[in-house]
């Protein structure tokens, strides 16, 4: 289902789409859904990835001399 939202566009980027528009045949309309489920992706990745820093904030840690001595023992040549 589609809804129609009236938004305020700054000049500069409604020239910039209308150029879209006459050079590669874009639609408008496809072109701002796609801009605006990219974004929200990111946006929403961004977010899991302040919750897994969040969680991992106060975990354990080890130097990296020590990790690289586990590495050694695991056969791992640093």
């Amino acid at each position: 289902m589609s809804k129609t939202i009236a938004v305020r566009i700054d000049e500069s980027l409604i020239e910039g789409l209308h150029i879209l528009r006459k050079s590669q045949g874009i639609v408008i309309s496809h072109f701002v859904n796609e801009a605006i489920t990219e974004k929200l992706a990111e946006m929403k990745e961004d977010e899991e990835d302040i919750a897994i820093i969040e969680a991992r904030k106060n975990e354990k840690s080890i130097s990296l001399e020590d990790f690289r001595k586990h590495l050694k023992k695991k056969g791992v040549d640093v």
